[in-house]
């Protein structure tokens, strides 16, 4: 009995474990919109595919958070996300994260310029990757939200 019992415990304890972790479920394909690399592009529905396969909700107002546990990307978790494209062709994908410092992710993205003309007050970094792709990795502080974001910018 005392057996059943301990090898109960020990199940319920590694399911809560799982349940609380977080996800790393289908953020391949966000991650490699999130890199950035020369020549890449994304349309508006394969931005938000990524970001619902990476088990974000479509909020209103174009927003995207977790809901109904965590989403592991970069070492953290993710706040919220954002895609914007505007008419002229420029397009943008944000990824705003909590638990993670900017420098950290930079080094994960190869992001290692700081930015001097973000107004941050921890170090943002920045990537040109062509002439179209700009990589930047912003610093934030807690009282915003998030401690770090990862925007891939495409120029139009």
């Amino acid at each position: 009995m005392k057996r059943q019992i301990t090898a109960l415990l020990l199940t319920l304890a590694a399911s809560t474990a799982l349940a609380a972790a977080p996800s790393d479920k289908g953020t391949t394909a966000l991650e490699t919109l999130l890199a950035c690399k020369a020549r890449s592009d994304f349309t508006q529905a394969q931005a938000e595919k990524a970001l619902q396969a990476a088990g974000l909700t479509h909020l209103r107002g174009g927003v995207f958070e977790a809901q109904g546990g965590k989403v592991a990307l970069f070492g953290g978790t993710v706040d919220s996300a954002s895609v914007d494209i505007a008419p002229g062709g420029s397009k943008s994908l944000h990824v705003y994260l909590k638990d993670v410092a900017a420098p950290q992710v930079g080094r994960q993205l190869s992001v290692t310029t700081v930015n001097e003309d973000a107004e941050t007050e921890a170090p943002s970094y920045i990537r040109k990757v062509d002439a179209k792709h700009t990589l930047h990795v912003g610093a934030a502080d807690d009282y915003e939200g998030y401690s770090a974001s990862v925007t891939c910018q495409i120029a139009g």
